[in-house]
């Protein structure tokens, strides 16, 4: 079984520069795991690069799927302190 961690961005309602700099700040991040997560799954650089509201990591191993998240948590609380919403996706393969 695949799995994926979705993780969605909270964006400041504001607009102009302020919401220009949290974006470039998620995509930061983003680019940041697309470079560091190593087996742990697959985050392709050009929708790291793309992103304004979500990432998703895919092709997760069951084994590496605590791992995968931990990272996620360890990056954002330890650089980037980004209000996020972390999602674990399951899919079946047919």
């Amino acid at each position: 079984m695949a799995h994926s961690i979705r993780i969605d961005f909270e964006i400041p309602s504001a607009s102009g520069l302020e919401r220009n700099l949290a974006i470039h700040d998620l995509r930061n991040f983003a680019e940041e795991l697309s470079l560091t997560l190593g087996e742990l799954g697959s985050l392709p650089m050009e929708q790291a690069d793309a992103t304004v509201d979500h990432v998703i990591i895919g092709a997760i191993k069951t084994r590496n799927l605590r791992r995968c998240r931990a990272h996620v948590e360890k990056l954002n609380e330890s650089k980037y302190r980004l209000r996020v919403t972390i999602t674990e996706q399951s899919s079946s393969k047919s």
